[in-house]
């Protein structure tokens, strides 16, 4: 079953520190993809799509919220699909304060840095 819902969840300690429209709105995006631990699987194509944007302001404004640690990057799970080029994206909104701050979801999940691409084709 698709999750329909219209709203998203923006972390209320993020406020001060997203500063750009961009962020925002992909933040934004974020939000309304991700599970209650926070986890999400939305490629940029699908954050771009969902708030009119191009794919390669997505991958800045990703970048961005690593940056300022409003997000985790992890490593992806499962096979990838017969016909897609590589296993989707998968990451982490912390709800409750930086990424360094904060618990990885489950003891056997493995965060990845910004740009790291380990095991994404296989």
């Amino acid at each position: 079953m698709r999750d329909a819902r219209r709203y998203s969840i923006v972390p209320f300690w993020t406020l001060p520190l997203v500063k750009t429209g961009r962020d925002w709105r992909v933040l934004a995006a974020i939000g309304a993809h991700a599970s209650p631990l926070g986890i999400l699987y939305a490629s940029q194509d699908t954050l771009g799509d969902l708030v009119g944007m191009d794919q390669a302001h997505v991958s800045r404004a990703v970048k961005s919220l690593y940056e300022m640690e409003v997000i985790r990057l992890l490593q992806p799970k499962g096979k990838k699909h017969p016909k897609a080029w590589q296993r989707s994206n998968r990451m982490q909104l912390c709800y409750d304060g930086p990424r360094s701050q904060q618990p990885m979801p489950s003891a056997k999940e493995i965060e990845l840095a910004y740009g790291h691409r380990t095991g994404r084709w296989s």
